[in-house]
This record gives structure tokens, sequence and C-alpha cells, in this order.
């Protein structure tokens, strides 16, 4: 009888660990000269996969490591294809060949012999289905060991080239062979009742659309409602449905689209014209408006100088007689001097009038009012994107969905995009390892979260290349408007720097820029930060980190930033990455791929000399201390393990250090992806001034700076001013006085309190008073509720919601 067997991820954990020893201990001797001299706990820590296999009862009876390069021989990380390539004919038919991107290499594999072919079947299996990209797996033995079972009978060995000597034999599987090959085609009526297995074990409401709503549908396609199947072995095994007839104007309203033109096509020649128009027409009006201006200016002028002309010319008419005869008596000197008193007299009084003249006429045509820049009307412009409506796969077939998205945009070839909306509460597909999320604009409270997909995202392989001086001009344009443009052409233009530029392009065009360079002191890493909780530094040599400096990403590509930071490890030939930022809030999206570290705890900053730290309170606007950065970090290992996307709306209602810890803890679990956490606090996130002073509960000034809340979660300015429990809104008061509705799945409440008694006394370095009796049973929260921080000193916020992020996963 075959006995079942499932294959699940290596544990990290020192248990893990010991059952992979013992499982491998008996045969070590025949695994060294098999795959020769291993490590498995290196192998396991350090190896893009490694797979454990069980049997029915739980025990362990197999396990495999695989890895984008082999472990043995002289073969380099950098360069270890073109080695093949250059030993064995790698031409696998079909016009096929292996590269870089689509090839892995079991580097060892060891099961209970009564379990070997499912246990190998399995292994291989996951290995094809965690890298969707990956078509071929290679494996090298010592030519002195013939190919043993179960290798033999599911390898094929690759037939060396002439004149070539190798110690080692390599062969070969693709995928075809392990999870066959999926035909795409348009669906049929008769693919009903072979897809709605699929279908009800993937809806749970699926009852409620009918008992033969896939026929219906299948049967309603027209030019613009499509439905594709998936077919294995004449049989379906997944649909797509899709359509490019919808109304884009709730997901514009709702949705930060600017970034994706809209989803329409022309916005950026029809903004550039409208910008062009209102620039010219404002240009015009103001020329107009500057006109009109000097005209009146001019006739104010005129009527000023004619009205005190007038005057003057009335008053030495009326004093003409009179002043003969008081002329009579004077010396031409006193006349003359007289005469110069009336000219200034008159000269001053003209200037006086024409000044008011003018200020009248200014106020009259009053000053040039610009007219705000319209916008592009969206409705007039055609649509860009296609919507996903239905989608279901067999999932053992999970890895091949991107073969049924490219046939499904190719029957749009106008469209560049493609989305769908996903309730928080839907399972999620595997089609969404393709999308990555749009943000949501404050206090639109859309029903479903929105995920998109450029049609080039889809395209393979991303080439990522060492940047040239040949290169800068297209770097140039790449970065206009970036702030790193300035340090990345630096960089690039520098020979001397020990930093280096790389560049990832699809099909030709640039896409990405990195600069990296080898980390200077990866040891110092372990001293401030828990790095151990996600890896082994003992592990990694010295010489093994690489430190990512800047990382560009043009948008539609950031579902492939893993794919990048992976040849980054591969060319520089090292193993670990960390990326250190001292601005959290200036966090580009790029970098979510990457994990975040918590930092160990950190004493109090010292105060400056001139200053006592008792009343800190009492002087304004003091800086910060510094700190360690916020540390990011990733590997072989974590770039294989793929991010669930989590749509729930979690409203973190802020303002003290158990808020802050919270968002720290759920924001940075390195397999989850939270993009729709909100977290709100009067003056954001820089409220706090600087106390010099940590209680032992509390944060100290360095460890307050070092956090992750800003990666990928909104941060308002606001306090909160009403609550409806019922329909789950709160709203918020914003520091600027607008009032926003925030709709929310899970609101949790950790505004913290704070005896401030000792504060104002200046007494905090006096013992604590004895703590207060239990308060009373608190009231019953909603389930969508939760309450954090509010005790008068609760426990450390990384403590307290490591332990709240247990209990609620």
């Amino acid at each position: 009888n075959v006995m079942a067997v499932r294959t699940r991820r290596a544990g990290g954990g020192q248990g893990e660990r010991e059952r992979v020893q013992s499982l491998c201990e008996v045969e070590s001797s025949i695994l060294e000269k098999h795959w020769g001299p291993f490590d498995l706990i290196r192998m396991m820590e350090r190896c893009a996969l490694s797979c454990c296999v069980e049997d029915d009862d739980g025990g362990l009876v197999g396990f495999a490591a695989f890895h984008h390069a082999p472990l043995v021989g002289d073969f380099k990380p950098s360069m270890w294809i073109d080695d093949v390539k250059r030993m064995w004919s790698t031409n696998m038919g079909d016009g096929e060949d292996v590269d870089y991107s689509n090839t892995l290499v079991l580097n060892f594999f060891h099961s209970e012999h009564a379990h070997e072919e499912q246990a190998l079947n399995e292994v291989l299996k996951m290995a094809f289905n965690t890298f969707s990209q990956v078509e071929h797996v290679l494996l090298f033995i010592p030519v002195s060991i013939p190919l043993f079972k179960p290798l033999l009978g599911n390898f094929e060995p690759l037939v060396l080239q002439a004149d070539v000597k190798n110690n080692y034999g390599c062969y070969h599987v693709n995928r075809k062979e392990v999870v066959g090959e999926v035909v795409v085609r348009l669906a049929m009526v008769e693919d009903h009742d072979d897809l709605m297995p699929i279908f009800k074990a993937q809806n749970e409401d699926a009852d409620a659309y009918g008992e033969f709503f896939l026929a219906q549908m299948i049967q309603s396609q027209d030019e613009t409602n499509k439905a594709l199947v998936a077919e294995l072995n004449g049989k379906a095994v997944g649909i797509l449905g899709v359509t490019g007839d919808m109304s884009l104007a709730a997901l514009q309203e709702a949705f930060e689209l600017e970034t994706y033109d809209f989803l329409v096509q022309g916005y950026a020649e029809a903004a550039v014209k409208l910008h062009e128009d209102h620039v010219a027409r404002e240009r015009m009006r103001k020329e107009e408006h500057e006109r009109q201006v000097q005209e009146m200016l001019a006739e104010a002028r005129r009527a000023a100088r004619e009205e005190v002309e007038e005057e003057y010319s009335q008053m030495m008419d009326e004093r003409a007689d009179k002043q003969e005869e008081e002329d009579a008596d004077k010396t031409p000197e006193e006349l003359e001097a007289e005469e110069k008193e009336r000219e200034e007299m008159f000269d001053q009084e003209l200037a006086q009038r024409i000044e008011a003249a003018e200020e009248e006429a200014l106020m009259e045509i009053g000053e040039f009012l610009a007219h705000p820049e319209p916008s592009v009307d969206l409705q007039t412009l055609s649509s860009n994107t296609v919507c996903i409506t239905l989608f279901c796969l067999d999932p053992r077939l999970d890895s091949q969905v991107h073969k049924l998205l490219e046939p499904a945009l190719d029957l749009f070839p106008d469209k560049e995009y493609c989305i769908l909306t996903k309730r928080h509460t839907a399972r999620q597909s595997s089609l969404i390892h393709l999308f990555h999320p749009v943000p949501e604009k404050l206090g639109c409270n859309f029903s479903h979260a929105l995920y998109i997909c450029h049609r080039a995202s889809l395209l393979w392989p991303m080439q990522v290349s060492r940047a040239g001086e040949g290169d800068v001009e297209e770097v140039s344009d790449f970065l206009e408007g970036e702030q790193s443009k300035d340090q990345v052409l630096s960089s690039l233009r520098d020979a001397a720097k020990l930093e280096s530029v790389f560049l990832a392009r699809l099909e030709g065009q640039l896409s990405a820029i990195a600069v990296v360079t080898p980390s200077k002191e990866p040891a110092t890493f372990s001293k401030w930060f828990e790095l151990e909780q996600f890896m082994s530094p003992g592990l990694y040599g010295s010489d093994e980190h690489l430190e990512l400096l800047h990382l560009l990403v043009n948008p539609i590509f950031l579902k492939r930033v893993p794919e990048i930071l992976r040849e980054l490890l591969r060319i520089t030939e090292t193993f670990c990455l960390h990326a250190s930022v001292r601005d959290a809030k200036a966090m580009p999206r790029a970098y979510d791929t990457l994990t975040y570290i918590p930092c160990r705890r950190l004493a109090p900053s010292s105060p400056p000399q001139d200053l006592d730290p008792a009343k800190t309170a009492l002087e304004p606007n003091l800086p910060m201390p510094e700190g360690p950065p916020a540390l990011l970090h990733t590997n072989f290992r974590l770039l294989s393990q793929p991010k669930k996307d989590l749509d729930d709306r979690i409203v973190i209602i802020g303002g003290s250090e158990t808020s802050v810890g919270f968002a720290d803890a759920i924001m940075s679990v390195p397999y989850l992806n939270l993009h729709r956490v909100s977290y709100v606090s009067s003056g954001g996130l820089s409220l706090r001034p600087p106390l010099y002073k940590r209680r032992s509960l509390s944060l100290s000034d360095p460890e307050y700076r070092q956090h992750a809340v800003s990666r990928g979660c909104r941060v308002v300015e606001g306090n909160i001013a009403q609550l409806d429990r019922e329909e789950q809104v709160v709203s918020v008061r914003m520091d600027n006085g607008e009032t926003v509705e925030m709709k929310y799945d899970h609101l949790v409440l950790a505004a913290g309190f704070r005896d401030t008694i000792m504060d104002r006394l200046q007494l905090w370095l006096a013992p604590p008073p004895p703590p207060p009796p239990p308060p009373p049973p608190p009231p019953v929260i909603s389930s969508h509720v939760f309450n954090a921080g509010t005790s008068m000193e609760s426990s450390h916020p990384s403590t307290s919601t490591r332990r709240m992020h247990s209990m609620h996963g």
C-alpha cells in the first residue's frame, strides 16, 4: 500500500533541526558520498527552500534543500549557469534553455526508503509551486556514483560536451514532468461539470449562485465578457472570468490611482494638454489684467493731475491781485524762494493725489486671481483595464496561475491593467500573488480592497546587471523627480566608491535601480537588534552581508522586488541583505518585501550638559536624541516565503507607547502584508518631546524613534470624536479641523493612560507609589474591538503586543 505523505517548509527551531539531523544520521556516510560534505543546519538556514516530508502520523520521513546555485564543485553563484552551458548540452527542446531565473538546484535529498518515491515527488512539486518562474531543477552527483533511487527514473542526465571533463554529472527534470502543464482555452458549457467541484470548494457561498451558475456565465460570453479555462490532461481544472465593461468612477474616487493614470487611456496626454491650455489661458488673463491695470493707473494719474492743476490754477487766480502788491516789496531772491516752495507744494500734493488715485484704481480692479487648474474629465476617456469577475483553480496548479492571466489580457490588447476587488472576509486565492494592493483615500471607506496588475509585470525574465558609464543618461531620466537622484548618479560616476549600482530591465526597458555596498560591520546588528528571531547570524560569514542603500522601482513592478533582490544576492555572491533607515516615515513601498527587525531595549539617552533632565518639559523644541536606525533584513530563505495579504481594516487609536508597540508588532510580522492599517494620533508620530529618562515599562527616546509604524501604515493626525460600534465607524477630528469617518473591521484602543502628577512635580526619580487595588471587571467588549494600553502601567509594548498577536493571529 502507498502511504500518503505531506510536505511543508522546514522550520528554523532547535527541535526541527534535531529531527532532521536524526533522520539523516544513520546513513550520513552514504549521503556524504552522494551529496558531498553537508551541514544540515547550515542548509536549513541558508538555502532558498528546505522541505520536510511527514507521514500521516506527523513523523519526519524526508528532507530536501533547494537553492539558486549548486553547493558542490567549483561553481561560482554569479556565473554557474554559464559554466553549466559550457560543459553540458542544455537544450531541453521546444526552444527551452536553462538560465538564472528559471532554474533551481536540488542540493540535498534524503527519505526513508518506504516513502522515497512519494517524498521526492512531493518536494519537487513544492519547489515548482514555490517558484512559479522555475521550469527546471538540476542536481549534481559525483560521476563515480551512479544515479540512485528515487532520483533514477525521475531525473535525466545532461550530455557532457565533447572534450570536457568534470567530476560531477548533471541531471535534469522539468516542470511538465512533475506537475504537468496547463493548456488555456476559451471556456465551453461542457466544462461546467469539471469546474463546479473546484468552485464550490473555494467559495463558501457557491450555492447562492445557483446550480448552473458557471454554465450560464460561460454561455453569456460576448465581446466584453470572456471566460478562460485551464485544462490539464483533457480535464478543466480552473476558470478565469474577465470583463472590459465596467464603471471606474467609484474606484477613481476611493483609491489612489493617479500613479496608474486612473486606469484610463490617454490620461497623461490629456493631463499635459489640459495643463498647457490652462497655463496659456492664465497667461493671457494675466496679461489682460496687467493691461487693464496700466490703463486704469494711467487714467487715474491723468485725472489726479488735471484735478490738482485746476485747483492750483484757481488758487493762483484768486491770489493774483493781492500777490502783486505783496511781491512789490520783495527781493528777487525772496520771490524765487516762494516760487520754489509753491512748486514743491504742488508736486507734493500731486504725488499724494496720484498715489491715492492709484490705490483707489487698484482696489477697484482688484488683484489678479488665478483660476484653479481643472482636472481631466475621466469619464470622457476610455478604460485601460479589465476586471476579474470569477476565478478558481485546482490548488495543485497554483504556481501556473500566470498562464491563465496572460492570455486573458491578450483578449483585450488595448488594455494595460487588470484589477480585482476583494472583501476582507473572502478566501485568498493564488491569483492575488500577481497583484499588489492600491492605497485607499482617507475617509472613502470602500467596502472592498483593490488590487492591480500591469501586463508588463507578467513578463519574464527580469534581467539584473551592473550599471556602467553608458547608463548615466538612462538612469538620470528614470530618477527624474526623485530625491536620491544625485546620490545614485554620484555612486554611478565615481568608480572609487565601494557602492555598486544595479539595473533591472524587462525586455530592455529599465524597471528598477538598486544601489548596494558590502556591509561594513554586520556583527554590530546582533548587538542592537533581535536578529536571532529571523535568522542564525553565526551561520553567515562577515563577507556574506550586503547593504541596500537605495531601491527605486517602477510601481507596476512592486511584486517583482523579491526577484530583483535574489539576483542582487546571487550576482554579489552574498547571502544576507539589509537596509538601515533613519527616517521611518520616508520608507519606500519597495522596502515592504524586507523584514523589520525589532530593536533590543536601549538605555535612556543622556541630556545636554547644560540641561536639568527634570526640567525637560519646560524647554521647547528639544532635539530627539539619536539612536540606531530602523533595520530591515532579508535572505534567500525569507525571500522565498510568500506574504499573505490581509485586507482587514484596522484602526489604531494611538498617541501612546503601547499603540506604537502594537503597530510595530503587527506591521513587522514577516509573513503578513497589512495594507489597510490606520494609526490615529494627534500630531502623528512626532508628538512626544525627549524625556531623557525611561521607566522600566516605557520606551526610551532612541526606542521611540526606532519604530516601523510608517511601513505600510497610514498615519492620521487627529483625535477620535465619535464611535459607532453597530456600523463600525469611527469619526476622527483632524488636527486641521476637518472631520473624517473611517470604517473598521478591527478597532484597537491604545490611547494610553499615564500618571502625569510626578512629571508636574518633577518627582519622576522618586520611587513609584504602591499599586492601586485591582479595578472592577471591564465591560464586555465587542469582538471587533481590541483594547490595549488601558492600565496605568501596562507591560512593555513589544511584550504585550506579541502576546496579543499570538492570541488574534
